[in-house]
């Protein structure tokens, strides 16, 4: 054995063990009035020292070299190392020692016996069984250099979880600590099989595509979603590595059907949140996160988080984190299908929801989330978008009539506001409001002094012409220029929001004629410019309030 074996402080015990012939390591630490560990990979390197601490056991150890050309480890039992104990039979019939690397989830077997490695209840051991035959995978990884197979190893591992359930949204994320060596080998060499089909990713393509058929209006970000990543899992390994291309199409399909409709075991996934509600192996697949749902829709992750709430899509769980949220895309697409409606094209001028500045929910005290709600719940006219652009996107959208309308329900509902609301509103700050309170343009409410008269904020924003940067998207002093320099109408009011900031300036309406007003432009003009869409497969789908 070489100078450089590292072993576990569970393994370094159980030579001992052996050595005094103890049927088990618990038995010898017990002899010892030392507390054992409920799990054999909870031994630390402190346990061994305990031994260690008996001259007897120590004497032995080094007269007999039991532990010679080892290291014993300060602890074991990472999330890389499986939960079960393996060995390579032939080795510990010669040595009575089980090597930490054993412990590792993808090795599979010995490079130097060029068997299997088999899993043992527990250490020590007295009566050994066969180890098995060498798997295709593993008789592979003999031609390659160790630090190639190791490497080699870990890459078929990780592609593991692609092919464990090969048409899912969502990768699975599994426990395969808990698989024994016999189910990890299996699974490897399936992999190993189907990255030897030339024409794999193709086949994968159409499988997964066929599977999705039912979401094919939804668009190719639904259709196509994790199928880069596959195709590039796929290529990188084939390219990398020089299969024999000894596998046939029909044998990769039918190895990822397999995969596909296999029971599935509760217990080896991460996620158990996936089986909340009422469970179905079949539908598995069809389950989403939050994070790819919000991509799917168009929104951001926080107005899905709103919507949801409000059981649109009837979440299998939901969280406060979306991309821990998770929906059965059936129902997604069967919600969708109820508010909205296929058209060839549409007349009216619609926004991209995404474009809408804060300036706008800010005056309007609204929400982006609230607008998302109104748009997918038909409350207001709008259209999702399929397929825009050369990146193939979902996009949704409000209609600009729609918008506004909103807009004006929102203002006439305002009740009384707090003075920090007022500030955000109007864009303006704290000294600037205590001075239109000073000067009666705004009166406090009767019932609470911290707070604007919702009548007196709406006859202020009704009478009077407001300049302000931030609330008009442009320079308060050009808006001036523009407004003054048409019929000479001077500002009743004008102040510096503070010695950096532009001014803000204040007109009365009644002193302005239409033409001095038309010197503005609509707060819309700023964001809602039409871009050209390249894309030429855009599907359009109007949500179903009749206009």
């Amino acid at each position: 054995m070489s100078s450089n074996h590292f072993i576990s402080p569970f393994s370094a015990c159980a030579v001992i063990a052996r050595f005094y012939g103890f049927a088990t390591v618990k038995k010898l630490m017990l002899s010892n009035a030392i507390q054992t560990p409920t799990r054999f990979e909870l031994y630390a390197h402190s346990h061994f020292e305990k031994l260690l601490e008996n001259k007897q056991i120590k004497h032995d150890i080094e007269q007999y070299k039991l532990l010679d050309s080892t290291q014993v480890l300060e602890k074991s039992g990472t999330i890389n190392d499986s939960d079960h104990i393996k060995i390579c039979p032939h080795c510990y019939q010669e040595t009575g020692i089980q090597l930490y690397q054993w412990q590792h989830i993808e090795v599979t077997s010995c490079r130097v016996h060029e068997c299997a490695l088999i899993n043992v209840k527990n250490l020590p051991l007295y009566d050994l069984q066969e180890s098995c035959n060498l798997l295709s995978f593993e008789r592979y990884m003999l031609s390659l250099s160790e630090t190639e197979s190791s490497e080699f190893a870990e890459k078929l591992l990780r592609f593991s979880r692609l092919l464990f359930r090969p048409f899912d949204f969502i990768q699975a994320k599994v426990k395969f600590q808990k698989f024994s060596v016999q189910q990890i080998r299996f699974l490897l060499d399936d992999v190993f099989k189907v990255l030897s089909c030339p024409s794999l990713s193709e086949t994968w393509k159409h499988l997964l595509l066929n599977h999705r058929a039912q979401f094919e209006k939804c668009g190719e970000l639904v259709m196509h979603h994790r199928l880069d990543e596959i195709a590039n899992s796929i290529y990188s390994i084939q390219h990398e590595y020089n299969f024999l291309k000894s596998t046939e199409e029909v044998e990769a399909k039918t190895l990822l059907l397999k995969y596909h409709g296999a029971q599935i075991d509760k217990s080896l996934y991460v996620s158990t949140h996936r089986f909340d509600s009422t469970f179905d192996s079949q539908s598995f697949s069809f389950q989403i996160d939050g994070a790819a749902l919000s991509e799917f829709l168009g929104i951001n992750m926080k107005s899905l988080s709103h919507v949801a709430q409000q059981n649109m899509f009837d979440a299998i769980y939901l969280c406060k984190q979306q991309d821990k949220s998770f929906y059965d895309m059936r129902k997604v697409a069967g919600a969708l299908s109820k508010s909205f409606e296929l058209v060839s094209e549409c007349d009216d001028k619609f926004l991209k929801v995404s474009d809408v500045p804060n300036g706008i929910y800010d005056l309007f005290d609204l929400s982006r989330d609230e607008l998302v709600s109104c748009v997918l719940n038909s409350h207001i006219d709008g259209i999702y978008k399929v397929n825009t652009s050369i990146e193939r996107v979902n996009h949704l959208y409000v209609s600009e009539k729609g918008l506004k309308q909103l807009l004006k329900e929102k203002w006439n509902a305002i009740d009384e506001v707090n003075k920090y609301d007022a500030v955000r509103m109007l864009k303006i700050n704290a000294d600037v409001l205590g001075t239109l309170i000073e000067n009666e343009y705004l009166k406090l409410s009767a019932k609470n002094s911290e707070q604007i008269d919702a009548d007196s904020m709406r006859e202020f924003v009704s009478n009077y012409l407001i300049l302000n940067r931030k609330a008009n998207f442009e320079k308060a002093r050009t808006c001036e220029k523009r407004v003054t320099g048409c019929c000479n109408v001077q500002p009743i009011f004008q102040i510096y929001m503070d010695s950096n900031r532009t001014d803000f300036v204040l007109y009365d309406k009644a002193h302005l004629n239409d033409c001095c007003m038309q010197k503005l432009q609509s707060r819309f003009t700023h964001f809602s410019k039409s871009n050209i869409d390249l894309s030429k497969d855009v599907i359009i789908f109007r949500n179903k309030r009749r206009h």
